[in-house]
């Protein structure tokens, strides 16, 4: 019988690493304390699994999680995960659902309020909400001379608690001038906040703001990016240590030796220039690879960076290995980004950020989760998609 944790017969994985994300998580909540720590597992956790990154987060001592949507908060609740959960988009018609399952919800106008209030008095619970604030974002929120009306409704209700306020910082990474404008903003609101519910926290940083403006970290700060390893701009590296926490490896499937002139891929987008040897990498956009990197991406095989040439289809990439060098196979590994080929270097060649990058690895792809040494985990597509169970390694030392 196969070993569905063995890496041996898989055409493309993602590896991640638990402690990573437990070490990142611990790293910040020193550098912000007295602040807490809401992890931000929206999409998935940036791509890496919401429930193995909340089970990781919560050990680790999170305070709360972040999702985007209510049903990112009922995947982490049906994975188990008890740690409070905000849902930091508008419920819009998912309330009922969301306070069943004790989801924290965001108001950004009096609809949302009313709403979260009469699906709370209807179903005899207490809604808990946190307020957001638009303070130059011009995304969500409430503007500031609209939330005295807002908080004037929220006292009126007995089946709302408001639990937080916050904000969003549209460019603390890069204009620091206009991020004390926004968190000028965000203080007299959430100072309005405070005055009828004393006990609501304030969150305004996500991971550049609390990098880059101590002053905005107040009660609560937002780890997105920083949790997975990653930085908002590289100029942010030398504020903290943190550690890159997914990996993505493939194999060759095919080795070709060509002449020159020989065209490679659809459109015949790129033309040998001499003798030379073609591998063909078994990832493609269908992964999540993008097709933006034909013929400007690069991979790592053999310890070698080669070329990615021609372009990148739905199920393969190729790369040019050389005329003469080591030996490829069939059945190669290739390091498509991880500790020796940052995903910040993927995402300048693709002209993108790294967000998008991992945020868009597929289902189909499987993530392997590593604690240690050993593996601890596996979800592969059937998993990602309901149809069965992930599975955890017998041999692993603690849950996920």
């Amino acid at each position: 019988m196969n070993d569905p944790f063995s890496e041996q017969m898989r055409r493309v994985w993602a590896e991640i690493d638990l402690d990573a994300i437990a070490r990142n998580l611990t790293t910040i909540a020193r550098l912000v304390h007295p602040a807490r720590v809401m992890a931000v597992v929206k999409a998935d956790a940036y791509g890496h699994g919401a429930v193995a990154v909340a089970r990781t987060a919560e050990a680790a001592g999170a305070a709360a999680l972040g999702t985007s949507s209510v049903s990112e908060g009922l995947v982490l609740r049906e994975g188990g995960v008890r740690l409070p959960i905000v849902v930091l988009g508008p419920a819009r018609g998912e309330e009922e659902e969301a306070l069943a399952a004790d989801l924290a919800l965001t108001v950004v106008d009096e609809e949302g309020l009313r709403a979260a209030a009469e699906t709370a008095g209807r179903l005899r619970v207490v809604a808990r909400v946190h307020i957001k604030v638009d303070t130059g974002m011009t995304r969500l929120g409430i503007e500031p001379q609209a939330l005295p009306a807002l908080l004037k409704r929220a006292g009126g209700w007995d089946h709302v608690r408001i639990e937080g306020v916050f904000t969003h910082l549209a460019a603390a990474e890069s204009d620091l001038a206009f991020t004390r404008e926004q968190v000028d903003r965000f203080r007299p609101a959430a100072d309005l906040v405070q005055a009828r519910f004393p006990h609501a926290v304030r969150h305004a940083a996500a991971t550049a703001g609390l990098l880059t403006f101590p002053e905005a970290r107040l009660e609560m700060v937002r780890v997105g990016l920083g949790l997975y390893g990653l930085y908002p701009s590289p100029d942010l590296r030398s504020a903290v240590i943190l550690h890159p926490a997914m990996s993505l490896w493939s194999r060759v499937v095919q080795v070709h030796a060509v002449a020159a002139g020989v065209t490679v891929s659809y459109g015949r987008s790129h033309r040998a220039p001499a003798p030379t040897r073609i591998a063909t990498v078994a990832v493609g956009y269908g992964d999540g690879y993008p097709r933006i990197l034909s013929n400007r991406g690069r991979m790592l095989l053999g310890g070698r960076l080669v070329p990615v040439v021609g372009r990148v289809t739905m199920d393969y990439t190729m790369v040019d290995v050389g005329a003469d060098g080591p030996a490829v196979a069939a059945g190669d590994v290739v390091q498509v980004f991880g500790p020796d080929l940052p995903v910040d270097d993927l995402a300048a060649w693709a002209s993108t950020i790294s967000y998008e990058i991992v945020c868009g690895i597929g289902p189909r792809v499987p993530r392997i989760y590593r604690a240690g040494e050993r593996v601890v985990g596996l979800r592969d597509q059937r998993m990602a998609q309901g149809v069965a169970a992930p599975q955890v390694s017998p041999s692993a030392a603690r849950e996920l």
